[in-house]
């Protein structure tokens, strides 16, 4: 066996390994750094390749963009021949774009027609030139799409880049009307890219569609246009498909190896490429790898010094804590023990050797110290599970606290938490409070306390706990104890917290359920209100609206109902919407808000339809003399308005109907008691026939109110009997008064033939009848004035219709003249005469005989009214 080596030569012999390693570790890591650092720089290339061709785009597309914008904006002025605008654009795209060298408006056929500037840097003037020659042109008539074209050299040889930006114009048709042009200055871009820093020897190249040169830094685009479609690189990037990539490639002039990466610009097809020479990226490696291999030999020769040093200092160190295991473990080498032998320095067999001898007292005590974990272990699991049943325990009860606001019932509310807990208790659970009985299983009402514990207690025992809630509701948790079952401490502590948590949430359910019932009563009341009520906060937003106000300003394009896309959440959107639906002035109702005005007076904007009036109200909302906010009340107030003006019509009437007869009856008396003056039992006769008749008029006044109070009332009473229609039609006939005769035909046509019967009162429908005929002869300026009767059956009902040659109704009249004292035409009807109720009073009759009237008119063709009697006898 190979005789140990020193602890000291072990020790010097590893510091060399380890630094030869750790050298060459670091070598390597090093060449790696180098390689990542060259391929981030590769990247970092990329990126900037990416960045220009980005920057490349957004330049062109930008300018693009305006010349498309102004196509579209050029086209309605071209058509309109607004030259002068078109002319006033370009020259503000030209000042907010001065990359533009100049731009042009041409039509159809290649021909400009305005210029800006309107003269070129030699002085020739742009207008009234023909381009239809120019290659961008035809390739517009061809696309009809906006046209980049290749770069060239501007007119008369300048020293300015170019590439022009063509889009058509169209009419309303798609047809193309011209188009709209702009010259945009290369050289800016190129400064631009020259100027950025591409690292050492390192320069960008920007080639158009055609390879023509747009960037490089070896030609002057100034002076000339270079095309590189035969370089090394163009030929490349064309034989790659890819629109990006990286590689070196050998140029043969001048011979060198460089490496490029390109991105190719999609929209016009450009391409851009940044190369560097592969000097400048592999001098680095080599430049690395030399200071590596001077490093390695420096750092041998430093680290057998440094060992040597330290292998002294090290070895005193390990011989004195030799030393004290030696002094520790005295009386050992008595008993003959032998250690394991191992290979290493004699130093640490020696040390092996004591070590094992320590070990064999440490194992002495190793059992035990297992058995008294194992039983500490057994310990914190018992105390673990106990606290997570606690906390479990804690978590149901906490739970079942938050959850009062549910929607089931008292009973079902109690069941559910006895279920929660369920899982913690193995015991039977009864809950008794009120009249009800609950477990986790069932639900007993109308449950005497003590009866049924009698009947339903299963154990010889039972465990209770007091549920205290208030004076009026109070209960217990039984706990149902069968055989030798017994609760344990922990349990009772437990019972005890759900008992009081129980008391707690009960409390809570009663307060709950009683507040939402008197908020559901609060609400039912304001929502079953025949006034609008709305509320709002002093952030006046709208806290609540009931459904009458909701429905009064409700738009009506939104079908009547108020949702989300017309929502009224703000003070400000109930103003809007009070000023859209009302005939009210801003002003007034600004003030009705800022000043307190009590009431404001609203009319309805709806028009052809019955005018509605509301009244508004406002007041303040007070909570312990503090205000919270506003209210708004909108009373329906049509009935009174129509009230007011039925009332104002029937003095009106009075005042009209009643003034002239009673004025000629007046006349007529006061002749006749003339003693002075003895007249002629003629003239006596005539004066009283007068009188008659007047009297007579005063009579169908009065009997035209009493019909319509009783209409009005619902006590219009028909008494209705078989009778031959054809018979109350001809006797209608003959009653119309001879007055409305004259020049008058009158024909009637009986399509059910003799005999034809309906039930109805004989004398109403004799008064609509006579009404409508009068009617039709009253407001009929025709010579002769003509009337046809129609007798007929339709669906089910005896019709008939009443036509006349007359004036006619215009349609927005149609809804109204069965109005009471609605009268078509005031004029008309003052010299005819006429109270405005007969109508009214036909409605009345026809819907006590539960039938219906209808009119058909157009102004100037005549009215056609059609009455509906029911063939059978209805029920009184």
């Amino acid at each position: 066996m190979r005789e140990a080596r020193s602890f000291k030569k072990e020790l010097i012999y590893s510091f060399l390994t380890i630094a030869f390693f750790s050298i060459a570790f670091l070598g390597a890591f090093q060449i790696y750094q180098l390689s990542s650092l060259v391929k981030e720089n590769q990247k970092s290339q990329s990126l900037t390749t990416k960045y220009l061709a980005d920057y490349i785009s957004n330049y062109v597309s930008e300018h693009k963009n305006i010349i498309q914008t102004e196509a579209l904006n050029a086209s309605r002025l071209f058509q309109e021949g607004d030259m002068a605008e078109i002319q006033a654009q370009l020259k503000d795209i030209k000042a907010n774009y001065p990359g533009f060298v100049n731009m042009y408006v041409g039509d159809q056929r290649g021909q400009s027609l305005v210029f800006y500037p309107e003269v070129y840097t030699d002085g020739a003037k742009g207008e009234n030139l023909n381009f239809s020659d120019r290659s961008y042109y035809k390739e517009l008539l061809e696309t009809k799409k906006t046209v980049v074209t290749p770069v060239f050299h501007g007119r008369g040889g300048t020293d300015k880049l170019l590439v022009t930006i063509v889009s058509p114009m169209f009419d309303g048709k798609g047809e193309m009307i011209g188009y709209v042009l702009g010259a945009l200055d290369l050289n800016a871009l190129g400064e631009h890219i020259q100027r950025r820093n591409f690292g050492e020897e390192g320069y960008a190249v920007v080639v158009d569609q055609k390879k023509n040169v747009v960037v490089h830094p070896h030609f002057d685009t100034r002076r000339e246009l270079v095309n590189l479609s035969q370089s090394e690189i163009a030929r490349y990037i064309d034989s790659s498909e890819a629109d990006r990539g990286s590689s070196f490639v050998q140029l043969k002039n001048p011979s060198e190896n460089i490496y490029i990466t390109y991105e190719k610009v999609a929209p016009f097809n450009w391409t851009v490429w940044v190369a560097k020479p592969s000097e400048a990226i592999t001098k680095t490696y080599k430049n690395a790898l030399i200071t590596i291999l001077v490093f390695l030999l420096l750092t041998a020769f430093v680290m057998v010094g440094v060992s040597l040093v330290l292998t002294n200092r090290l070895e005193k160190s390990i011989q004195r804590l030799l030393d004290y295991i030696k002094d520790y473990t005295k009386g050992l080498k008595a008993k003959h023990v032998k250690p394991e032998k191992i290979q290493g320095p004699k130093e640490m067999r020696e040390l092996l050797y004591y070590f094992n001898n320590m070990i064999d007292e440490v194992e002495k005590n190793r059992s035990s110290l297992i058995e008294l974990n194992k039983r500490l272990e057994a310990r914190v699991q018992e105390r673990t599970a106990n606290l997570e049943k606690k906390n479990s325990e804690l978590k149901a009860v906490n739970k079942l606290i938050t959850s009062v606001s549910t929607d089931k019932d008292l009973a079902q509310f109690i069941q559910y938490c006895l279920q929660e807990i369920e899982q913690f208790m193995d015991y039977s659970i009864h809950v008794c409070i009120n009249d009800l009985a609950v477990t986790n299983r069932s639900i007993h009402t109308n449950q005497n306390l003590m009866q049924y514990l009698n009947d339903h207690m299963a154990g010889e025992q039972q465990y209770m706990e007091p549920i205290q809630i208030d004076k009026s509701n109070r209960g217990f948790l039984v706990v149902d104890l069968s055989g030798r079952q017994s609760i344990s401490v922990s349990d009772q502590e437990f019972l005890r917290t759900f008992a009081g948590s129980l008391a707690v949430m009960l409390q809570n359910k009663f307060l709950f359920e009683l507040t939402r019932n008197k908020h559901a009563v609060l609400k039912a009341v304001l929502e079953s209100m025949s006034e609008g009520l709305m509320l709002l906060n002093n952030q006046k937003e709208v806290e609540y609206v009931n459904e009458f106000f909701l429905k009064v300003v409700a738009l009506e394009d939104s079908g009547g109902q108020e949702g989300e896309e017309n929502p009224l959440a703000t003070f400000d959107d109930v103003f809007k919407r009070f000023l859209q639906l009302f005939d009210v002035d801003k002003e007034d109702l600004s003030a009705f808000f800022d000043d307190g005005i009590g009431e404001l007076k609203l009319e309805y904007k709806r028009a052809s339809k019955k005018p509605k009036y509301y009244l508004l109200h406002n007041f303040s909302v007070m909570l312990d003399e503090e205000r919270i906010g506003e209210g708004l009340v909108l009373r329906d107030i049509t009935k009174e308005e129509e009230i007011d003006l039925l009332k104002n019509n029937l003095i009106s009437l009075t005042s009209h109907e009643f003034k002239t007869p009673i004025t000629t009856i007046k006349g007529s008396v006061e002749t006749l008691l003339r003693s002075e003056v003895e007249w002629d039992p003629e003239f006596k006769q005539e004066l009283l026939e007068g009188v008659h008749e007047d009297i007579k008029r005063i009579e169908h006044l009065v009997n035209d109110w009493l019909d319509i109070s009783k209409i009005d009332s619902g006590t219009m009473y028909v008494e209705r009997n078989a009778i031959r229609a054809d018979h109350i039609i001809e006797l209608s006939m003959e009653s119309i008064p001879e007055q409305f005769t004259e020049d008058a035909i009158i024909t009637f046509k009986n399509r059910l033939g003799e005999g034809a019967t309906f039930f109805a009162d004989k004398m109403r429908v004799q008064q609509v009848l006579i009404n409508l005929m009068t009617n039709a002869l009253r407001y009929n300026d025709s010579s002769p004035k003509k009337i046809d009767i129609t007798l007929g059956e339709i669906e089910g009902f005896i019709t008939i219709s009443v036509a006349d040659n007359g004036i006619g109704i215009s349609e927005d009249q149609l809804e109204k003249i069965f109005n009471r004292f609605y009268q078509v035409d005031v004029t008309a009807t003052r010299r005819t005469g006429g109270t405005g109720l007969g109508l009214a009073i036909c409605k009345g009759v026809m819907d006590a005989h539960e039938g219906r009237i209808k009119v058909e008119s157009k102004p100037g063709n005549g009215s056609v009214f059609t009455l509906y009697f029911p063939e059978k006898e209805g029920e009184e």
